[in-house]
């Protein structure tokens, strides 16, 4: 896989509405994207979203991969673990810039094997029901958007909460109280809860039934999370506790914070670093979810192609595209009532 082209630019995707999470709101989102050219003249496609989405880590983001991408030409980018290692202690300060080439360089392998990436990595699964997402909102507009969702046929929520304890709890009743059929509730704190206000949450809504509770509380508080008992500790999920694979090492080790592996690529930087955090997991009884910012297709699809390969994936959170007034991609996946599968097509599947 010579590398003769390579192109990178970033875009701005506005928002279809501002969007809150604990302690942030978000309006517009910028993607930046990397064409890779071989000699052949197949494409490979890469894209990333910065896991802070100021102008300023964009601006950064984009400078490293623009950079960087010059070093690429003339270069064998044969996906294995030399060129991944190069790749990684090249780009160092930006995970989502590896995770771009990483995303491209396995695009352009699997069309040059003329198959799909999931096929290439081995398929595990054939589909998954993926989370939509309701941001921090009042108890009305949760409700309103609850019931949107589900009418339009996704059947997990995925609740941000975080901001207060009391109002958090309020809203799960409610939304309890609705009694959708085969719906199910996850719940997502961005480390927005302290160790009490935990216990709270937990005491007054453990009997309803959640799927799932998200990161709950600060990455420097893992060890407060062992407080819990097993039975609650087996549904909580590391999010930004889990960013690489030395992260990984650390939180398989017994006793366990949390039983959920949330894998974002943007994190830990690109599908090779991702699978190897999940073989870490399978061997060590760990089930994985899998997650992504406000992203392009591209990026989604790779996640999405990823999770379909694993054992261990229980569960997926692949919903950020649909937050986005417009994206450079089409194709990449199937999304009908809720349940993505990834098309027939080799690569990503995008164009």
């Amino acid at each position: 896989m010579i590398i003769k082209n390579v192109k990178v630019e970033t875009h701005n995707m506005q928002l279809k509405e501002p969007y809150a999470i604990a302690g942030h709101v978000h309006d517009s989102i910028k993607n930046t994207f990397i064409t890779l050219e071989d000699s052949d003249g197949n494409i490979g496609i890469g894209s990333c979203a910065t896991k802070n989405d100021s102008e300023e880590s964009v601006k950064k983001c984009f400078e490293i991969l623009d950079s960087f991408s010059l070093s690429l030409i003339e270069k064998d980018l044969s996906p294995n673990e030399e060129t991944f290692n190069w790749i990684a202690s090249e780009l160092t300060s930006s995970t989502e810039a590896n995770a771009a080439i990483d995303i491209a360089i396995h695009d352009l392998w699997a069309k040059r094997r003329k198959e799909s990436l999931t096929h290439a990595l081995g398929m595990k699964h054939q589909s998954f029901d993926t989370s939509i997402t309701v941001g921090v909102s009042s108890l009305e507009r949760t409700i309103e958007l609850a019931e949107k969702h589900i009418e339009n046929g996704f059947s997990i929520l995925k609740i941000k909460i975080g901001d207060c304890v009391d109002e958090d709890i309020e809203r799960m009743k409610a939304l309890f109280a609705l009694k959708p059929e085969k719906i199910k509730i996850r719940v997502d704190a961005n480390r927005g809860y302290s160790k009490e206000e935990l216990i709270k949450f937990y005491d007054q809504t453990f009997d309803l039934g959640l799927e799932l509770i998200e990161q709950p509380m600060e990455v420097d508080q893992n060890n407060e999370m062992l407080y819990f008992p097993e039975e609650i500790r087996k549904i909580c999920v590391a999010d930004e506790s889990l960013q690489i694979f030395d992260d990984a090492i650390c939180l398989v080790q017994e006793p366990r914070p949390f039983g959920v592996f949330n894998i974002k690529l943007m994190k830990c930087g690109g599908v090779s670093a991702a699978k190897k955090i999940a073989d870490l997991a399978h061997e060590n009884g760990i089930k994985l979810m899998w997650g992504c910012f406000d992203e392009s297709k591209v990026s989604i699809s790779a996640a999405l192609h990823a999770a379909l390969s694993c054992d261990n994936t229980r569960y997926i959170d692949l919903d950020g595209f649909f937050d986005l007034g417009w994206d450079l991609i089409e194709g990449g996946y199937h999304c009908d009532n809720g349940i993505m599968s990834t098309l027939d097509k080799s690569g990503l599947g995008v164009s």
